[in-house]
């Protein structure tokens, strides 16, 4: 299933907080293929039922290391 950038942005903003989506934010300056594989990730997580709440910073950063 192909999303929209509307439909992957509405997703993103979901799953991540606000502080979550800045730090998603940098990363794209930095590493942009690596945010992309992120967000990938979290979508499909999200459209499969495994993330139900929403991403603090510190979730986030703790998923952030996990794929490190």
């Amino acid at each position: 299933m192909k999303l929209t950038e509307e439909q992957r942005k509405e997703i993103l903003r979901k799953i991540l907080s606000i502080e979550a989506r800045e730090r998603l934010a940098r990363i794209r300056l930095a590493k942009p293929e690596f945010a992309e594989r992120v967000e990938e990730i979290l979508i499909k997580l999200f459209l499969a039922g495994r993330i139900r709440d929403q991403l603090s910073d510190e979730k986030f950063k703790e998923f952030l290391k996990k794929l490190i």
